[in-house]
């Protein structure tokens, strides 16, 4: 990782160590310039060396989830039936681990009824593992109309528009068990069948506290026997509502954590 390429907690780090360092010394001045000068270089080479040691360990980790990146992309391509590249793989779409265990699960599991919370990338890639195993169709809600669009017009070119619907779903007030938060308007899922695969990447966390728990509060009921739910973005820290509904509720031992870049949970319903 290149210290120009700070994280916002690299920089929290970084600040907190400066205050420190000043802070102290500051307050050995009171009693010897010598002493907060000592104290000074020690506080700071200490504050170095760490600072090194910690960007060895991102730098090593970075290392390999790119080659968990590449393993999942080489899988991906040897499994699609690719008739034009793939759009990219930004820090904001699903990441290729994602997509990787939607195609796994769709090839073991065929469900013909998926619905997805947030459209991008990984609705192409659903959609042509449906149009390779020759059944199934995928809904996709979007509460941005910019990145609905974008989505239709890549599923367009990839002619896979028999195989998705991408609906644009602005968030509006609704109610759930915790009380009135901005959701989708589940009313336009109401021709929806059960559903076999329930894919969560969705609402953005900034549009309220546990933004995707009402996933789980207004669509378990909603859900096929047996039915997946695939979480993303799993290792924030505000999701952990949403993913621990999610494993309350699930067959027994039948859950797993894929440990990735941005975490993946796959949750098998009873």
């Amino acid at each position: 990782m290149s210290l120009l390429r700070l994280k916002h907690e690299d920089s929290r780090r970084i600040v907190v160590l400066v205050l420190l360092v000043c802070g102290i010394s500051a307050l050995g001045s009171l009693i010897s310039l010598n002493l907060a000068l000592t104290i000074f270089l020690v506080l700071a080479l200490s504050g170095i060396f760490l600072l090194i040691a910690h960007y060895q360990r991102a730098s090593e980790e970075d290392r390999i989830q790119q080659s968990q990146d590449i393993q999942d992309l080489q899988f991906i391509q040897s499994t699609l039936d690719l008739r034009r590249p793939l759009p990219y793989f930004t820090r904001w779409s699903s990441s290729p681990a994602l997509a990787a265990q939607l195609i796994g699960v769709i090839k073991v599991y065929q469900p013909r009824c998926v619905l997805e919370l947030g459209s991008g990338v990984s609705t192409v890639v659903v959609a042509m593992a449906l149009r390779d195993q020759g059944s199934g169709q995928i809904t996709s809600v979007d509460h941005d109309p910019v990145y609905a669009e974008k989505t239709r017009k890549e599923l367009a070119a990839q002619d896979l528009l028999s195989w998705s619907t991408v609906h644009d779903a602005p968030l509006v007030q609704t109610q759930t068990p915790r009380g009135t938060v901005p959701y989708y308007d589940m009313a336009m899922l109401d021709e929806l069948g059960p559903i076999d695969l329930l894919i969560v990447d969705a609402p953005p966390r900034h549009s309220c506290e546990d933004a995707r728990l009402p996933a789980f509060e207004l669509l378990k009921e909603r859900l096929a026997p047996g039915a997946l739910v695939v979480l993303d973005d799993t290792v924030r820290e505000d999701e952990s509502a949403s993913v621990a509904a999610w494993l309350s509720a699930a067959r027994d031992n039948a859950s797993r954590i894929v440990p990735c870049r941005k975490g993946v949970t796959i949750v098998r319903m009873p």
